[in-house]
Protein backbone atom coordinates (compact mmCIF):
# COMPACT_ATOMS: atom_id res chain seq x y z
CA UNK A 1 0.00 0.00 0.00
CA UNK A 2 1.85 3.58 -0.92
CA UNK A 3 1.41 6.58 1.13
CA UNK A 4 -1.44 8.42 -1.14
CA UNK A 5 -3.90 5.56 -0.70
CA UNK A 6 -4.08 5.48 3.25
CA UNK A 7 -4.18 9.29 2.65
CA UNK A 8 -7.13 9.27 0.58
CA UNK A 9 -8.58 6.23 3.07
CA UNK A 10 -8.10 8.41 6.02
CA UNK A 11 -10.52 10.94 4.43
CA UNK A 12 -12.94 9.01 2.74
CA UNK A 13 -12.93 6.55 5.80
CA UNK A 14 -13.78 9.29 8.08
CA UNK A 15 -16.72 11.00 5.85
CA UNK A 16 -18.46 7.00 5.05
CA UNK A 17 -18.25 6.97 9.02
CA UNK A 18 -19.60 10.33 9.60
CA UNK A 19 -22.35 9.28 6.39
CA UNK A 20 -23.60 6.28 7.68
CA UNK A 21 -23.55 7.87 11.74
CA UNK A 22 -25.06 10.85 10.53
CA UNK A 23 -28.85 9.01 10.31
CA UNK A 24 -29.21 7.37 13.43
CA UNK A 25 -26.53 10.01 15.77
CA UNK A 26 -29.82 10.84 18.30
CA UNK A 27 -31.43 7.40 18.33
CA UNK A 28 -30.75 5.06 21.20
CA UNK A 29 -29.16 1.58 19.90
CA UNK A 30 -33.29 -0.28 20.41
CA UNK A 31 -34.54 2.29 17.56
CA UNK A 32 -31.68 1.58 15.48
CA UNK A 33 -32.33 -2.39 15.45
CA UNK A 34 -36.08 -1.77 15.06
CA UNK A 35 -35.40 0.86 12.18
CA UNK A 36 -33.17 -1.37 10.22
CA UNK A 37 -32.53 -4.49 11.82
CA UNK A 38 -30.83 -6.26 14.71
CA UNK A 39 -27.48 -6.13 13.63
CA UNK A 40 -27.92 -2.28 13.43
CA UNK A 41 -27.97 -0.02 9.98
CA UNK A 42 -24.60 -1.40 8.12
CA UNK A 43 -24.25 0.94 4.72
CA UNK A 44 -23.90 4.17 4.43
CA UNK A 45 -27.86 5.46 2.94
CA UNK A 46 -29.05 7.55 -0.17
CA UNK A 47 -30.89 10.59 1.13
CA UNK A 48 -33.48 11.44 -1.70
CA UNK A 49 -34.37 14.41 -0.10
CA UNK A 50 -30.72 15.27 -1.07
CA UNK A 51 -30.24 14.27 -4.48
CA UNK A 52 -30.16 10.42 -3.82
CA UNK A 53 -26.94 11.16 -2.14
CA UNK A 54 -25.33 9.90 1.18
CA UNK A 55 -24.80 13.06 3.15
CA UNK A 56 -22.12 14.18 5.19
CA UNK A 57 -22.53 16.34 8.45
CA UNK A 58 -20.33 19.01 10.44
CA UNK A 59 -17.65 16.51 11.23
CA UNK A 60 -16.76 16.40 7.78
CA UNK A 61 -17.57 19.52 6.48
CA UNK A 62 -15.35 20.63 9.50
CA UNK A 63 -12.46 18.52 8.38
CA UNK A 64 -12.25 19.90 4.85
CA UNK A 65 -11.90 23.51 6.54
CA UNK A 66 -9.27 22.22 8.83
CA UNK A 67 -7.12 21.05 5.66
CA UNK A 68 -7.96 24.42 3.85
CA UNK A 69 -6.44 26.11 7.31
CA UNK A 70 -3.46 24.05 6.99
CA UNK A 71 -2.95 24.96 3.37
CA UNK A 72 -3.48 28.52 3.69
CA UNK A 73 -0.99 28.64 6.66
CA UNK A 74 1.59 26.75 4.39
CA UNK A 75 1.47 29.12 1.22
CA UNK A 76 0.85 32.31 3.15
CA UNK A 77 3.39 31.77 5.55
CA UNK A 78 0.87 31.95 8.63
CA UNK A 79 1.28 29.67 12.17
CA UNK A 80 -0.55 27.15 11.43
CA UNK A 81 -3.55 28.01 14.44
CA UNK A 82 -3.90 31.30 12.28
CA UNK A 83 -4.60 29.38 9.35
CA UNK A 84 -6.92 26.92 10.50
CA UNK A 85 -8.87 29.46 12.30
CA UNK A 86 -9.43 31.43 9.28
CA UNK A 87 -10.96 28.51 7.52
CA UNK A 88 -13.14 28.05 10.98
CA UNK A 89 -14.81 31.67 10.56
CA UNK A 90 -15.37 30.74 6.69
CA UNK A 91 -17.27 27.56 7.90
CA UNK A 92 -19.28 29.80 10.56
CA UNK A 93 -19.97 31.86 7.28
CA UNK A 94 -21.59 28.63 5.45
CA UNK A 95 -23.38 27.67 8.52
CA UNK A 96 -24.85 31.26 9.37
CA UNK A 97 -24.07 33.25 6.69
CA UNK A 98 -22.74 35.89 9.19
CA UNK A 99 -19.44 37.61 9.13
CA UNK A 100 -18.61 38.06 12.37
CA UNK A 101 -15.32 40.71 12.02
CA UNK A 102 -16.03 42.79 8.78
CA UNK A 103 -11.87 42.35 8.44
CA UNK A 104 -12.55 38.68 7.96
CA UNK A 105 -14.73 39.54 4.66
CA UNK A 106 -12.07 38.88 2.34
CA UNK A 107 -11.47 35.75 4.09
CA UNK A 108 -14.59 34.60 2.78
CA UNK A 109 -13.42 34.85 -1.19
CA UNK A 110 -11.53 32.32 -3.09
CA UNK A 111 -7.82 32.74 -1.91
CA UNK A 112 -4.00 32.45 -3.60
CA UNK A 113 -4.00 29.05 -1.81
CA UNK A 114 -6.82 27.75 -3.52
CA UNK A 115 -6.08 29.02 -7.09
CA UNK A 116 -2.14 27.09 -6.28
CA UNK A 117 -3.75 23.80 -5.61
CA UNK A 118 -6.83 24.30 -7.48
CA UNK A 119 -9.79 23.88 -5.65
CA UNK A 120 -12.76 26.37 -4.56
CA UNK A 121 -14.06 25.12 -1.07
CA UNK A 122 -16.37 27.95 -0.69
CA UNK A 123 -17.87 27.10 -4.05
CA UNK A 124 -18.72 23.78 -2.96
CA UNK A 125 -22.38 24.46 -2.44
CA UNK A 126 -22.68 21.28 -0.17
CA UNK A 127 -20.98 23.00 2.33
CA UNK A 128 -23.47 25.42 3.04
CA UNK A 129 -25.92 22.70 4.56
CA UNK A 130 -26.36 22.96 8.09
CA UNK A 131 -26.36 19.26 9.40
CA UNK A 132 -26.83 19.21 13.27
CA UNK A 133 -23.55 22.01 13.49
CA UNK A 134 -22.01 21.95 17.14
CA UNK A 135 -23.53 24.55 19.12
CA UNK A 136 -20.09 25.43 21.40
CA UNK A 137 -18.30 25.27 17.67
CA UNK A 138 -20.75 27.74 16.55
CA UNK A 139 -21.00 29.91 19.82
CA UNK A 140 -17.38 29.73 20.05
CA UNK A 141 -16.53 31.13 16.45
CA UNK A 142 -19.75 34.12 17.04
CA UNK A 143 -16.98 35.37 19.44
CA UNK A 144 -14.57 36.81 17.28
CA UNK A 145 -11.70 35.42 19.79
CA UNK A 146 -9.65 32.74 18.27
CA UNK A 147 -9.60 30.39 21.27
CA UNK A 148 -5.91 28.67 22.06
CA UNK A 149 -4.43 26.69 24.50
CA UNK A 150 -3.35 29.81 27.11
CA UNK A 151 -6.67 31.69 26.70
CA UNK A 152 -9.43 29.41 26.46
CA UNK A 153 -12.71 30.62 25.20
CA UNK A 154 -14.64 28.07 27.17
CA UNK A 155 -14.20 24.87 29.58
CA UNK A 156 -15.99 22.33 26.68
CA UNK A 157 -14.43 19.43 26.24
CA UNK A 158 -17.23 18.14 23.25
CA UNK A 159 -15.79 15.73 20.39
CA UNK A 160 -16.16 18.39 17.72
CA UNK A 161 -12.18 18.76 18.12
CA UNK A 162 -11.69 15.61 17.37
CA UNK A 163 -14.10 14.69 14.61
CA UNK A 164 -12.31 17.54 12.86
CA UNK A 165 -8.57 16.60 13.36
CA UNK A 166 -7.54 13.76 11.10
CA UNK A 167 -5.97 16.46 8.13
CA UNK A 168 -3.76 17.56 10.63
CA UNK A 169 -2.37 13.87 11.09
CA UNK A 170 -2.04 13.92 7.22
CA UNK A 171 -0.15 17.29 6.96
CA UNK A 172 2.39 15.90 9.28
CA UNK A 173 2.79 12.91 8.30
CA UNK A 174 6.17 11.14 10.11
CA UNK A 175 6.24 14.54 12.46
CA UNK A 176 3.64 13.30 15.45
CA UNK A 177 5.32 15.62 17.83
CA UNK A 178 4.15 18.67 15.34
CA UNK A 179 0.94 16.61 14.65
CA UNK A 180 0.32 16.93 17.99
CA UNK A 181 1.02 20.03 18.70
CA UNK A 182 -0.96 21.65 16.25
CA UNK A 183 -3.65 18.93 16.55
CA UNK A 184 -4.41 20.66 20.69
CA UNK A 185 -4.15 24.00 18.82
CA UNK A 186 -6.66 22.98 16.39
CA UNK A 187 -8.85 21.75 18.79
CA UNK A 188 -8.71 24.79 21.60
CA UNK A 189 -9.32 27.27 18.59
CA UNK A 190 -13.33 26.35 19.86
CA UNK A 191 -13.12 23.89 22.83
CA UNK A 192 -11.40 25.27 26.12
CA UNK A 193 -10.87 21.69 27.89
CA UNK A 194 -7.56 19.97 27.76
CA UNK A 195 -9.72 17.03 27.23
CA UNK A 196 -11.06 18.14 24.19
CA UNK A 197 -7.86 19.21 22.51
CA UNK A 198 -5.62 16.78 23.98
CA UNK A 199 -7.73 13.99 22.65
CA UNK A 200 -7.48 15.98 19.23
CA UNK A 201 -3.52 15.84 19.80
CA UNK A 202 -3.71 12.52 19.89
CA UNK A 203 -5.61 11.35 16.93
CA UNK A 204 -3.38 13.79 14.88
CA UNK A 205 -0.37 12.00 16.23
CA UNK A 206 -1.90 8.35 15.85
CA UNK A 207 -2.69 9.50 12.18
CA UNK A 208 0.75 11.21 11.29
CA UNK A 209 2.14 7.49 12.50
CA UNK A 210 -0.28 5.53 10.39
CA UNK A 211 0.23 7.42 7.37
CA UNK A 212 3.84 5.96 7.31
CA UNK A 213 2.94 2.49 7.82
CA UNK A 214 3.16 2.58 11.74
CA UNK A 215 1.22 -0.50 13.02
CA UNK A 216 -1.92 0.32 14.90
CA UNK A 217 -0.88 -0.59 18.44
CA UNK A 218 2.24 0.81 18.33
CA UNK A 219 0.82 3.80 16.73
CA UNK A 220 -1.45 4.57 19.73
CA UNK A 221 0.97 3.44 21.91
CA UNK A 222 3.61 6.44 21.19
CA UNK A 223 0.66 8.86 20.80
CA UNK A 224 -0.28 8.23 24.52
CA UNK A 225 3.40 8.42 25.32
CA UNK A 226 3.17 12.05 24.19
CA UNK A 227 -0.13 12.74 25.85
CA UNK A 228 1.33 11.38 29.24
CA UNK A 229 3.58 14.15 29.38
CA UNK A 230 1.01 17.16 29.05
CA UNK A 231 -0.67 18.31 32.12
CA UNK A 232 -4.66 17.68 32.80
CA UNK A 233 -4.34 14.43 30.58
CA UNK A 234 -6.06 12.22 33.36
CA UNK A 235 -9.40 11.83 31.51
CA UNK A 236 -8.28 11.35 28.31
CA UNK A 237 -5.58 8.43 29.46
CA UNK A 238 -8.45 6.67 31.39
CA UNK A 239 -10.83 6.69 28.04
CA UNK A 240 -7.95 5.07 25.95
CA UNK A 241 -6.77 2.11 28.88
CA UNK A 242 -10.91 1.70 29.20
CA UNK A 243 -10.47 0.52 25.35
CA UNK A 244 -7.53 -0.84 25.73
CA UNK A 245 -9.05 -2.67 28.35
CA UNK A 246 -12.71 -3.68 27.55
CA UNK A 247 -10.83 -4.94 23.93
CA UNK A 248 -9.25 -7.78 25.89
CA UNK A 249 -12.01 -8.92 27.71
CA UNK A 250 -14.90 -11.14 26.71
CA UNK A 251 -18.02 -8.44 27.34
CA UNK A 252 -20.13 -7.88 23.99
CA UNK A 253 -18.88 -4.93 22.13
CA UNK A 254 -22.23 -3.56 22.57
CA UNK A 255 -21.72 -3.47 26.95
CA UNK A 256 -18.14 -2.59 25.98
CA UNK A 257 -19.01 0.69 24.22
CA UNK A 258 -21.70 1.24 27.26
CA UNK A 259 -19.07 0.90 29.78
CA UNK A 260 -16.56 3.32 27.42
CA UNK A 261 -19.06 6.27 27.21
CA UNK A 262 -21.67 7.13 25.00
CA UNK A 263 -19.06 9.31 22.83
CA UNK A 264 -20.42 13.26 23.39
CA UNK A 265 -17.17 14.22 24.50
CA UNK A 266 -14.01 13.83 22.70
CA UNK A 267 -12.11 11.54 24.79
CA UNK A 268 -14.74 9.00 25.07
CA UNK A 269 -15.35 9.27 21.01
CA UNK A 270 -11.76 8.76 20.82
CA UNK A 271 -11.92 5.55 23.01
CA UNK A 272 -15.10 3.68 21.30
CA UNK A 273 -12.90 4.29 17.90
CA UNK A 274 -9.72 3.11 19.34
CA UNK A 275 -11.90 -0.36 20.78
CA UNK A 276 -13.86 -0.71 17.60
CA UNK A 277 -10.79 -0.85 14.99
CA UNK A 278 -8.85 -3.40 18.01
CA UNK A 279 -12.02 -5.79 17.89
CA UNK A 280 -12.10 -5.94 13.77
CA UNK A 281 -10.20 -6.63 11.03
CA UNK A 282 -11.71 -4.33 8.11
CA UNK A 283 -12.43 -0.99 7.91
CA UNK A 284 -16.02 -1.93 7.59
CA UNK A 285 -16.77 -3.75 10.41
CA UNK A 286 -14.85 -1.38 12.77
CA UNK A 287 -17.02 1.98 11.47
CA UNK A 288 -20.16 -0.28 11.96
CA UNK A 289 -19.44 -1.15 15.07
CA UNK A 290 -18.21 2.65 16.02
CA UNK A 291 -21.70 3.75 14.58
CA UNK A 292 -24.34 1.10 15.98
CA UNK A 293 -24.50 2.46 19.61
CA UNK A 294 -26.77 4.77 21.99
CA UNK A 295 -24.40 7.84 21.74
CA UNK A 296 -22.65 10.00 18.96
CA UNK A 297 -22.91 7.75 15.97
CA UNK A 298 -21.59 10.08 13.03
CA UNK A 299 -18.49 11.19 15.54
CA UNK A 300 -17.70 8.10 16.57
CA UNK A 301 -17.68 6.73 13.15
CA UNK A 302 -16.17 9.61 11.62
CA UNK A 303 -13.03 9.47 13.92
CA UNK A 304 -13.19 5.18 13.66
CA UNK A 305 -13.14 5.69 9.91
CA UNK A 306 -10.32 8.07 9.71
CA UNK A 307 -7.90 5.80 11.97
CA UNK A 308 -9.18 2.85 9.95
CA UNK A 309 -8.88 4.19 6.56
CA UNK A 310 -5.12 5.53 7.25
CA UNK A 311 -4.49 1.49 8.18
CA UNK A 312 -5.86 -0.17 5.56
CA UNK A 313 -6.43 2.25 2.78
CA UNK A 314 -8.95 3.92 0.20
CA UNK A 315 -9.30 0.33 -1.35
CA UNK A 316 -11.43 -0.88 2.26
CA UNK A 317 -13.70 2.04 2.00
CA UNK A 318 -16.59 -0.15 0.11
CA UNK A 319 -17.46 1.27 -2.92
CA UNK A 320 -21.56 1.33 -2.17
CA UNK A 321 -20.00 3.63 0.45
CA UNK A 322 -18.82 6.10 -1.63
CA UNK A 323 -19.81 5.50 -5.08
CA UNK A 324 -22.87 8.68 -4.34
CA UNK A 325 -21.31 9.93 -1.34
CA UNK A 326 -21.70 14.04 -0.82
CA UNK A 327 -18.51 15.93 -1.24
CA UNK A 328 -16.94 13.14 -3.27
CA UNK A 329 -15.08 14.76 -5.42
CA UNK A 330 -13.87 17.69 -2.54
CA UNK A 331 -12.07 14.70 -0.20
CA UNK A 332 -10.38 13.37 -2.70
CA UNK A 333 -8.69 16.98 -4.20
CA UNK A 334 -7.81 17.55 -0.39
CA UNK A 335 -5.92 14.16 0.20
CA UNK A 336 -4.21 15.20 -2.88
CA UNK A 337 -3.56 18.48 -1.85
CA UNK A 338 -1.98 17.02 1.84
CA UNK A 339 -0.40 14.11 0.45
CA UNK A 340 1.22 16.83 -2.32
CA UNK A 341 2.47 19.26 0.09
CA UNK A 342 3.54 16.84 2.50
CA UNK A 343 5.94 15.21 -0.49
CA UNK A 344 6.75 19.12 -1.41
CA UNK A 345 8.02 19.94 2.24
CA UNK A 346 9.90 16.57 2.54
CA UNK A 347 11.95 17.11 -0.79
CA UNK A 348 12.85 20.96 1.11
CA UNK A 349 13.64 19.21 3.93
CA UNK A 350 15.86 16.88 1.87
CA UNK A 351 17.51 19.19 -0.70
Amino acid sequence: MDEYDRYLGCMLGGATGDALGFLIEFDNLDTIRKKFGPYGLRTVLKSKSNGNRGVISDDTQMALFTADGLLWAAHDGLDPADGIYRSYMRWYYTQTKKVVCQDQADWMKRQPHEEFWQYDLMGARELFVRRAPGMTCLKALSSGRQGCVDHCLNDSKGCGTVMRAAPVGLFYAGDPEQAFRVGCQSGAITHGNPSGYLTAGVLSAIISYLVQGIPFGQALTWAVDMLKSKDKKQEVVRAVSRALDEAVSQRSPILSIERIGPGWVAEEALAIAVYCILKTDTLKDAVIMACNHDGDSDSCGAVCGNMAGAIYGSEAVPMNWTKHLECLDLLGTMADCLYKNHGQDREQKLS
